[in-house]
């Protein structure tokens, strides 16, 4: 049991020195023009959804599940429509 937890400290000491050393690297990240990275959510093609996740305004998980049964039932159609 000791040496389990020698161990672990050694663990940690190892990562907290290497966090160390990238940390400050880490705080500095900017554009090559010199200004602040902002990370933005892609929305990957899906505007309606995008622009929800940004406002804040996201369906509920009722409203979710209608929406995934009427694609999934979509989905079947034309799966039987291609047969």
């Amino acid at each position: 049991m000791i040496v389990l937890l020698v161990a672990l400290v050694i663990v940690l000491l190892l990562v907290a020195r290497s966090w160390k050393s990238v940390a400050p690297e880490a705080m500095q990240v900017s554009n090559p023009d010199g200004s602040s990275v902002s990370v933005q959510a892609s929305d990957h093609g899906e505007t309606e959804a995008g622009e929800a996740v940004r406002s804040g305004d996201l369906p509920d998980l009722n409203e979710t599940k209608k929406q995934t049964d009427a694609h999934a039932q979509q989905v079947q159609e034309a799966l039987a429509a291609t047969e």
